[in-house]
């Protein structure tokens, strides 16, 4: 059987490059969207999916607003005893901190920091926070989202190989399911406060990135430990069931079933925080 590695890229998306340079938020839309790669060699497949930085940064181009009490609460990082939550979750606090740092949030990114900080330590990847020194980082850059948004995507990379050298390459794709999770719970909700054209759009791209994020999972659950998630995942997917990624023409939800897949994502998103 081929054994599949998600791979969560931690290159920055345009957007916060030419930001530096001067580019304008215009500029770099058409430029930013990374939605997959896949890698073969030597018959392993490599997915190499957008990071929960990346993910974010588009739904903020699109027109994700901050909304304070959508987050995951910090409080809630006791009540994940099991690993397979702590990886869930370690992803959704990650999309969490990536949502606080595009919208300037700094302190709450630094909050959000600390409770990763706290998942990594039940998960054995304590080593990864604390050689970065990322609280410091943070701190010595309130208010400078450009620095901010590197330093998101160093953890990601550092976050990557580490899992890549200590044979863990499986638990990106949980990571990542818990971080996609959010990020698009993020947005539904978003969404539903105002209705947004683009952000619609973005929604709708993400069935590329769902189908290869569930084909990952199943390809490593050679113990049947994600059969649940796996369903969960199938269910939303079944939203996008008009897609054909050999089309030409954009694909858009209707009202309709933007509306249905927000109920869909919002009760997922409830059960994986355990609300």
């Amino acid at each position: 059987m081929q054994k599949v590695t998600i791979k969560i890229a931690a290159i920055l998306v345009a957007t916060s490059l030419l930001y530096a340079c001067g580019g304008t938020q215009e500029e770099t839309i058409e430029e930013d969207v990374i939605v997959e790669e896949v890698v073969e060699v030597e018959n392993q497949i490599d997915y190499v999916l957008p990071s929960p930085l990346q993910i974010a940064e588009l739904f903020k181009n699109a027109g994700l607003t901050y909304i304070g009490d959508l987050t995951n609460p910090i409080s809630n990082v006791d009540n994940y005893n099991s690993k397979y939550d702590q990886k869930l979750n370690f992803g959704i606090y990650s999309a969490d901190m990536a949502y606080c740092i595009m919208n300037n949030q700094t302190q709450e990114s630094i909050n959000y920091l600390s409770t990763l900080r706290k998942v990594s330590e039940k998960l054995w990847m304590t080593d990864i926070l604390n050689s970065m020194g990322l609280s410091e980082r943070l701190e010595a850059n309130v208010g400078n989202e450009d620095s901010l948004t590197y330093i998101m995507a160093d953890l990601q990379m550092q976050m990557d190989d580490y899992l890549d050298k200590n044979g863990m390459g499986y638990t990106g794709s949980i990571i990542f399911a818990g971080a996609w999770i959010e990020t698009m719970y993020l947005g539904v909700k978003v969404n539903e406060n105002e209705t947004n054209e683009k952000l619609i759009s973005r929604l709708s791209e993400q069935a590329i990135i769902l189908e290869s994020l569930i084909a990952s999972i199943k390809q490593n659950d050679d113990e049947n430990e994600f059969s649940e998630l796996i369903t969960d995942l199938e269910k939303i997917n079944a939203h996008f069931a008009e897609f054909d990624n050999e089309s030409e023409d954009e694909f858009v939800l209707s009202a309709e079933a933007v509306k249905s897949l927000s109920e869909d994502v919002t009760a997922l998103r409830a059960k994986t925080i355990g609300e």
